[in-house]
């Protein structure tokens, strides 16, 4: 079954979003995009592990969704890339996750993909 999602949120969730950490991590950055986070800072915000956010971490810096500066005590905190070829469809995405009905259709079209 087709399910209703526009081609720019299919086409972050099918080029990006190949977890549900992944997706969790989007939207956790939406609402602190002005606060640089380290992989560990945002896995204890959002109850993971560090572990568990590096891939998604990396991915997003291999797309350039994420820029890194290192920090003083030579950790890499990350941010979103405001030069990003991703930013708009990034931006509709996160605005697309704010109505309910439109997370169950994400939902639904990740589970359709198998994405754990």
């Amino acid at each position: 079954m087709e399910i209703d999602i526009p081609d720019n949120i299919k086409s972050i969730l099918e080029e990006v979003v190949d977890s549900f950490v992944m997706w969790d991590l989007l939207i956790f950055l939406s609402k602190h995009s002005a606060a640089m986070e380290t992989p560990l800072q945002a896995a204890k915000l959002l109850g993971r592990t560090g572990e568990e956010m590096q891939k998604p971490f990396s991915k997003l810096v291999d797309l350039g969704i994420f820029a890194v500066r290192k920090l003083e005590d030579e950790s890499l905190a990350y941010y979103i890339n405001q030069q990003s070829p991703f930013l708009e469809k990034l931006h509709d995405f996160l605005f697309f996750n704010e109505v309910q009905e439109n997370r169950l259709r994400i939902l639904s079209y990740l589970l359709q993909k198998n994405v754990k």
